[in-house]
This record gives C-alpha cells, structure tokens and sequence, in this order.
C-alpha cells in the first residue's frame, strides 16, 4: 500500500489540497480578467480555480501506473483509488467549513468545486483517457466565466463554479458530477481499452 500511495502521489495531492484551502482563505480577493462573450469582462476568482490543482495531480498519479498490470492486481487497487478520491471531498468539505468560521466564507465554495472538477475530470478521463481530462477540467472554469456568466457578474444556473457559497443548485451539480465520476471511475477508461485492443491487433 506504501508503494501505491507513493505511485498515486498521494501525500503531494493532499499537501497540495491543503495549500489550495490555504491560499484560498488568504488570496480570497485575487482575481484573474477573463473577457465574456458579450464583450465585458469578468474577474474570476483566484480562489475558485485552485481546487483544478490538486484534481490534476491525482489524475496524473493514477495514470502513473500500469493499467494493465492494475486491472489483474491482488490488491483491491481500483477500491483504493476510490477512496482516495472520495476522501478529498470530506476533507475539504471540513477545511471549508473551518475556514468559513474563522471568516473566510470563500472555502465553502473551494471544496464544491473540488468535488465538481473531480466528477468532472473523471467522466473526461473515462471518455477520452488521462491526458484530455487535464485539459477538459483545466479549461472548463474559463469556460464557465467566457459563457456562462452574465455581464452583470451573475452566472447561469450552469455555470455552478462561479455561484454563492451557499447556492443550492451549485451543491447539487457539483455532487452529481462526483457521483458520474465515481461510478464510471470503477471501470477502466475507454482510452485505455482502446490502447489495449490496438496492442493486441498490432
């Protein structure tokens, strides 16, 4: 088990989340310009756009492995990966909260994005394999603020990363992508499988 923590990365995503939470709290008013589509431009928080980090490096840390040698492993590694994963979400749904009553609202909203860029990335990841889901989940909060947010600074109910922190519909999206993600995180991803077949073919 040593060993898969070390090839997971484990300890450096969860330092990591634990300096996102951080920063978050103390760069709460750091924004970064993204113009809109209807020609405003929105100044997207900093601090919601961190937990895109520590999501990218447990993608990178599982696909570090050898799928192939994973898929007939003794060890319940796929089961260990899911409570990895899911132990991220609790753990900054804690942090969140402890910041929120030290006076930095601005953590609440951290750890829901962390679990909708994490159900995000996953469903990416099983779709189009590892490298893409990167991408995807790296793009998709720029993505949200270029369309999905009005030149008022009011997002669309879609655009859930950029809500309040205490929006009820933001909570429901993001736990539902978590939700997709780890269900089909269960299987192997479909890039995988394809690389598979090829290497049998070929």
């Amino acid at each position: 088990m040593i060993f898969w923590s070390r090839v997971r990365m484990l300890p450096a995503v969860y330092g990591t989340l634990a300096a996102v939470m951080a920063l978050g709290a103390l760069a709460r008013s750091a924004a970064v310009p993204v113009p809109l589509v209807q020609g405003a431009v929105f100044p997207v928080p900093v601090a919601l756009l961190l937990p895109v980090v520590p999501v990218c490096l447990l993608l990178h840390g599982q696909a570090r492995g050898d799928a192939e040698a994973e898929r007939v492993a003794v060890r319940p590694v796929r089961v260990w990966d899911a409570w990895a994963m899911a132990g991220l979400v609790p753990l900054a749904g804690a942090a969140g909260a402890v910041t929120a009553w030290a006076g930095h609202p601005v953590g609440v909203p951290i750890a829901r994005n962390l679990a909708g860029y994490l159900g995000l990335a996953l469903l990416a990841r099983w779709v189009a394999g590892p490298g893409a889901a990167n991408v995807v989940v790296a793009l998709f909060p720029f993505a949200c603020a270029s369309f999905g947010v009005r030149p008022t600074g009011r997002p669309e109910p879609w655009a859930w990363p950029f809500h309040a922190p205490g929006s009820v519909p933001a909570l429901v999206l993001a736990v539902a992508l978590l939700a997709a993600g780890l269900v089909v995180a269960r299987r192997d991803p479909l890039a995988v499988r394809r690389e598979g077949t090829a290497a049998d073919g070929g």
